[in-house]
């Protein structure tokens, strides 16, 4: 099955991210798609393509994935089928 993904909230830990860095992400991550059998695999599958890591409180429906490359930000997404 196919996923596509949306962005709810995205959270700086030190300092505040710039307006333009948090669109870019969240338009990337909006435009990706996966192929994975379940939502968790789909949430893994996506935190790998952006180098981020997966929270371990991941659901069917919604995780948080932290990206290292951007002060360590993290960015809660929803899962939507394709």
């Amino acid at each position: 099955m196919k996923y596509g993904f949306e962005v709810e909230a995205i959270q700086a830990k030190k300092g505040k991210l710039p307006r333009e860095e948090r669109n870019d992400i969240a338009a990337y991550i909006t435009t990706v798609v996966v192929e994975a059998e379940e939502g968790r695999k789909a949430f893994r599958r996506l935190a790998s393509q952006v180098n981020g890591r997966l929270s371990r409180d991941c659901t069917d429906k919604s995780a948080t994935i932290t990206l290292p490359d951007y002060s360590s930000c993290q960015v809660m997404v929803r899962l939507k089928s394709c």
